[in-house]
């Protein structure tokens, strides 16, 4: 696809990757943004004590986008988060004042601060979960969602302090160019999340291996070792009338660790994978709640608990089953069935 129908469907406003740093920005608007600066202070979020970066994530406007939230979370949390020393953290309603990055959702063209041009700012970026008015081919059923994590994949680029890729002195990329090379981490990367001009728009969702020593850079490596994988897939039941399924999955250990993950499948989309790193071993348990609509058009609810020991250097594969009812107030209990695999 011509890079420039990209950027005029507008799925970001502005782009930058592990080869341009952004140390400063005038404002949101394409021709305003980004400015540079060789260095300017307090542009990268400071680490702590313990070498690693906290940033505080809140949503401005929540209600209803549960869903889409956590398809962002989880984007963010399985490649930024997972490469680099930087904890994205809270991911709940924005308080007045709160420092992090504030998150409005509103149908425009996404985009962001760079930096800790970010930090307590209301609407600092902006994401798209509708494209009404931006980018409409983004409602198919079949694109939205990977819309909307690439999206989030690249604007939380800028959060992180990069500008666009394109922008470089080197670039052969001629798509909305402004500004200077800002703070040259790599050399020119045209498979970068953050370079308008990539073939494969944001990259088909997926960090380069630039855009990952560039933030490595930035921020060091992640220090914690992963000990394996948890994979859950979700299948929808066509055979016996299933018509679509929302499912929310909270998967943790004793001590908390771990996250809640979404699945929707439907007509359009009949399976989905969600992915879990562990990074300590021993007990884990899930919670899943399920809302689901056959053909005779009577929502059913769904509750399940169950625990698991995981162990070192193993990948789990869970299938999402349904059983009889034993809770109360549910149509079916769900069941996590799994099958371990050592790497």
């Amino acid at each position: 696809m011509n890079p420039s129908i990209l950027v005029r469907v507008g799925l970001v406003a502005v782009f930058v990757s592990v080869a341009g740093v952004a140390a400063r920005a005038q404002g949101k608007a394409q021709t305003e943004m980004p400015q540079y600066a060789a260095a300017e202070a307090g542009w990268q979020w400071p680490a702590n004590k313990n070498g690693i970066t906290y940033i505080p994530v809140c949503w401005e406007n929540p209600q209803g986008w549960a869903t889409e939230e956590g398809w962002v979370k989880n984007k963010i949390l399985s490649t930024w988060a997972a490469v680099a020393n930087v904890n994205f953290y809270n991911w709940n309603t924005c308080t007045a004042g709160a420092k992090g990055i504030h998150i409005l959702i509103t149908d425009t063209r996404s985009n962001s601060q760079v930096g800790t041009r970010l930090d307590g700012r209301k609407n600092g970026m902006e994401l798209n979960f509708t494209f009404k008015n931006f980018s409409p081919s983004c409602q198919a059923a079949n694109k939205r969602e990977s819309c909307i994590e690439s999206i989030a994949l690249h604007e939380f680029g800028h959060a992180l302090g990069f500008v666009h890729e394109q922008n470089r002195a080197d670039s052969t990329c001629k798509v909305e160019v402004g500004g200077g090379a800002g703070w040259l981490l790599t050399d020119y990367d045209p498979d970068s999340v953050m370079n308008y001009c990539n073939p494969r728009w944001n990259n088909d969702g997926r960090l380069s291996p630039k855009d990952v020593k560039g933030v490595q850079t930035l921020y060091g490596a992640r220090t914690v070792t992963t000990q394996g994988r948890v994979l859950i897939n979700d299948y929808l039941n066509r055979k016996a009338g299933q018509q679509w399924e929302n499912i929310i999955v909270d998967f943790t250990n004793e001590k908390g660790q771990g996250s809640r993950q979404y699945f929707n499948v439907n007509e359009n989309s009949a399976s989905q994978g969600r992915v879990w790193n562990f990074y300590s071993t021993g007990k884990y348990c899930y919670q899943a709640w399920s809302y689901t609509m056959y053909t005779d058009h009577v929502e059913r609810r769904g509750y399940g608990t169950g625990c698991f020991t995981l162990t070192n250097g193993s990948n789990y594969t869970f299938t999402i089953n349904f059983k009889p009812p034993t809770w109360s107030n549910v149509d079916f209990n769900i069941a996590l069935v799994s099958t371990p695999r050592s790497n």
